[in-house]
């Protein structure tokens, strides 16, 4: 069976963002079941184009409902999911 991804999101990707995402819904507050940095790849630099101030996960200045710590506006991790407009 190949393993392919239609839009560069594997499905690793998309079910890790599904639980991270899971205690945050239910419970109702910001920061309820964060991730640490290092399991979601964060990094200070913006990645294809993407970065923090531009995911919908994001809350500014400097935090993340799903990624525990201090997070930078031109960071990026792989739990990035595009702003709705």
């Amino acid at each position: 069976m190949a393993n392919e991804t239609t839009s560069g999101v594997s499905r690793r990707t998309v079910l890790l963002a599904a639980v991270a995402a899971a205690p945050v819904l239910v419970l109702g507050t910001a920061h309820a079941g964060t991730l640490p940095q290092t399991a979601v790849a964060y990094q200070k630099e913006p990645k294809d184009g993407k970065q923090c101030d531009g995911c919908n996960l994001f809350i500014a200045p400097a935090s993340c409902k799903s990624v525990a710590g201090e997070i930078a506006p031109t960071g990026y991790c792989k739990l990035w999911v595009k702003k709705a407009a």
